[in-house]
């Protein structure tokens, strides 16, 4: 009874369905249709007030353009909302399209109205007709507008990046006023910056310890606490890569630029994530003033850059250890080089931390000004005493100059620094000298990052390391199983690199945190050439969800042969039948999935499934059959690259598989290419499919007087004198049979590469017919004897015997053959 309900329920609902496709639009989707509409106007509204607000931010900003004033962070988040509400835009035209399309094919399926000669069509028809009109002309309307709020807001966007680059260009290149006047009030403004300081500071201190004590401490105490319990975290999970192994006195580059990339990552990690916990628990515990933590966190960026620039130039350089030196410099000059290097870092640090206070404390301009000019002078001076300086190891007791290359680009560089603050352009001074440090760190941070990549993916530098060792020593993994992980850990520098550099350095360069964001955004976003939309963030998830379904499917094989059919004791080759339909079945789930996530239109497919049909019926049939032949081969692998096949009359090895033919190398270095049609539909022969295995069969005859037992001992003597011939499965001998003239055996060993069983066969065989020799047991060969009658002189004949000895041939002939009789009359 329940089963006939059901099916009755099932009937009326598709009943309905059918009649709701046949009238035509339903009345709930004329709502829905213009519910989407009145929202889209909604939209379509608010995206105007926007974009008009945006054009009057943008001509506010523009009324002072000067270069040193200007505020680029705000312009970035301008821009950015401009291009949120093109992105909106778009997606309202991305939702209203389909709708337009729907409409359209309606229209299509009605048909047109009739002539004059026709008879007239239903009212219900008509009325329909010209709801669908009035529909599409204003989804029409609406995506026209949606066009052009979207094209001006992407114009208005350009507009603002275009200012952008003017004023950057204008602060870099515009010549700041250095005259007398300005700078005689610089000692007054500099008094002033600092008593301003140490009144705010001091203020600051004096009211947190009198009436927020409690907060404060604790706030010391846990930033203090989590500070210790990361660093001993850190210490003993990560102490082998954070300090030199002074025991290892020639350290392998695998060992240096992996102990030098890791020796400046993780204790610069550590010191941020200190930093970051302490200015977190200070302000969650609002103990930070709002002007104290604008002062705080560039203090804790200088001492993060600082500690990052000295744990670098100590890696590279190793003033301490000069074993573990990745620079051909002497002792004296690592040490000198150091600390170069170190007081430019401090320079440009401090300007940096004294910039940002005084941005705080909105001190003069002048200041700003004095600040930068003196930091150039001073890094470029510090350039210019590095080009002079002799680093360079040539033995234990002498060091010689830098190269030209590096000297004369120093010098130029250092001079640059010094002699532009004077003439005017201290923006472009300072700009030149922060990309000197801080890019300088960065790009060489990197390069010891893809060294270290390199070296890591290295098998035998992996192998050997102590990483690897653990792997194969503690958990068993093979020669293989670690070279691959070495590999993937490769990779992953790779891209971690990439991914943490790369962003760096733009903002380095000046660019904000909002651009990366938004390039970021564009290039995950849909990109349309033409009627193919091509989606990077779909084409990644589409991969990823085709990867989870494989994996999941080779799961559910395994579970499925492991734990139903292995129980339910199923046939075994039931079993593989089943197996193998369940991996297809589920690799194909996985990639129309995968392909509809990607974004790939499905229904595209049938086009291609009728061009195919139409080419395979004029004549295709063999093209294809190989095609496909060559696609069920790479995907089951019945044999591979370097395999020894043997198939019809051809064997040899594999040496390339394509999707329509296999290339076959004969053993007389013959290129045979065999269609892949033939390995479906023919048996195939692979002697190395699962492993180099095999067995050589020798066949050897005794003549009747000999004793069968000895023979059997003497070649079981003989088989296991190779080295290649395994002991398990042991060799044996068969006697298989009694020839025409001897006693047949075979020799049947295994061997462990049976591309070596010539050599083996013929070593064997001069080693049987040695110690036969020995034995004196005689190998025969065939004869036949031949009788001729020659006839005499009264008609009767006399028999003559003539016996005469042919040398074996390729199958042996009878002991005694009958005699060949011939007759001259004949």
């Amino acid at each position: 009874m329940t089963s006939f309900l059901l099916r009755v329920v099932l009937m009326g609902v598709l009943c309905l369905g059918a009649l709701l496709s046949a009238g035509g639009l339903a009345p709930a989707q004329v709502d829905t249709a213009t519910g989407l509409e009145a929202s889209t106007s909604d939209n379509v509204k608010s995206a105007r007030k926007a974009i008009d607000k945006a054009g009057e931010e943008l001509q506010d900003l523009k009324k002072n353009d000067e270069a040193a004033r200007y505020d680029d962070a705000q312009l970035v988040d301008l821009q950015q909302r401009l291009e949120d509400i093109a992105a909106s835009m778009q997606t309202i035209y991305e939702d209203l399209q389909p709708r337009l399309e729907t409409i359209k094919a309606r229209e299509t399926e009605i048909g047109e109205p009739p002539g004059e000669d026709e008879p007239e069509e239903p009212q219900s028809l008509v009325d329909e007709r010209s709801q669908l009109a009035k529909d599409r002309a204003s989804i029409n309307a609406e995506i026209g507008l949606v066009q052009a709020v979207q094209q001006d807001a992407r114009k208005l966007a350009d507009s603002v990046a275009s200012y952008r680059r003017i004023l950057f260009r204008q602060s870099l290149l515009g010549r700041a006023d250095l005259s007398t006047e300005n700078f005689d009030v610089l000692n007054e403004a500099l008094a002033e910056e600092v008593e301003e300081f140490r009144s705010r500071v001091s203020s600051w201190l004096t009211f947190t310890w009198r009436h927020e004590r409690g907060a404060f401490l604790s706030a010391l105490f846990l930033s203090f606490l989590f500070g210790a319990l990361f660093v001993y975290g850190e210490y003993r999970l990560f102490s082998r890569y954070t300090e030199h192994d002074r025991s290892e006195s020639d350290p392998s580059e695998f060992s240096k630029y992996t102990s030098a990339f890791w020796l400046t990552f993780l204790p610069t990690l550590g010191l941020a994530i200190f930093c970051t916990l302490t200015w977190f628990f200070l302000n969650n515990f609002n103990v930070l003033r709002g002007d104290i933590s604008q002062m705080l966190a560039p203090f804790f960026q200088f001492l993060v850059v600082l500690f990052f620039v000295g744990r670098l130039a100590g890696a590279v350089l190793s003033p301490r250890y000069p074993d573990w030196r990745m620079v051909p410099v002497s002792d004296r000059g690592s040490r000198v080089l150091w600390w170069l290097i170190m007081a430019a870092t401090f320079v440009n640090a401090a300007d940096y931390l004294a910039g940002s206070i005084a941005e705080v404390l909105e001190s003069p301009v002048i200041l700003t000004i004095a600040r930068s000019i003196l930091a150039a002078i001073i890094i470029g001076v510090l350039l210019v005493i590095l080009s002079r300086i002799r680093p360079m190891r040539e033995s234990e007791d002498r060091s010689s100059a830098w190269p030209r290359s590096i000297s004369i680009p120093l010098t130029i560089l250092g001079i640059a620094l010094i002699v532009m603050p004077l003439f005017g352009y201290v923006g472009l001074a300072r700009f030149v000298a922060t990309q000197v440090v801080v890019l300088g760190a960065l790009i060489v941070t990197m390069y010891l990052g893809f060294l270290s990549a390199k070296a890591v993916s290295e098998p035998a530098d992996f192998s050997a390391s102590a990483l690897g060792k653990i792997l194969s020593g503690r958990y068993g993994l093979g020669q293989v199983a670690v070279e691959q992980i070495g590999l993937l850990c490769g990779i992953l520098i790779y891209v971690f690199v990439i991914v943490v550099g790369v962003p760096i350095i733009f903002l380095v360069w000046g660019f904000q945190i909002r651009d990366i964001q938004g390039w970021v955004a564009d290039s995950f976003s849909q990109v349309t050439i033409g009627s193919v939309t091509i989606s990077l963030s779909g084409i990644l998830i589409g991969l990823v969800v085709f990867a989870v379904g494989y994996f999941i499917t080779r799961w559910f094989q395994r579970w499925l042969d492991d734990n139903v059919m292995r129980r339910s004791r199923m046939e075994d080759g039931l079993r593989n039948s089943i197996r193998t339909a369940v991996g297809y079945a589920g690799i194909i789930i996985a990639g129309v999935i995968g392909a509809s996530v990607a974004g790939l239109n499905l229904s595209n497919l049938a086009l291609v499934a009728g061009a195919l049909s139409l080419g395979i019926g004029f004549g295709l049939q063999n093209i294809v059959n190989n095609f496909v032949s060559g696609l069920i081969l790479l995907a089951e692998r019945p044999f591979k690259v370097g395999d020894w096949v043997v198939t019809g009359s051809t064997q040899g090895f594999v040496r390339h598989i394509s999707v329509r033919a296999t290339e076959i190398e004969t053993f007389d270095r013959q290129s045979v290419i065999v269609p892949n049609s033939e390995f479906i539909n023919t048996p195939v022969g692979n002697w190395t499919h699962r492993n180099h295995l095999g067995r050589v069969q020798i066949a050897v005859g005794v003549s009747y007087d000999s004793d069968p037992r000895r023979v059997i001992e003497i070649l079981e003597e003989i088989a296991p004198t190779n080295d290649i011939v395994l002991r398990n499965p042991a060799p044996f001998v068969v006697f298989t049979g009694f020839g025409a003239s001897s006693l047949d055996f075979e020799l049947r060993v295994y061997l462990s590469d049976v591309l070596s069983g010539l050599s083996v066969a013929t070593d064997l065989r001069t080693k049987i017919f040695e110690r036969f020799r020995e034995e004196g047991i005689e190998i025969p060969f065939p004869q036949t004897d031949v009788h001729i009658k020659v006839p005499q002189a009264d008609g009767g004949s006399q028999a003559g015997a003539t016996s005469a000895t042919l040398e074996p041939g390729a199958s042996p002939g009878p002991a005694k053959p009958p005699a060949s009789r011939i007759d001259p009359d004949e």
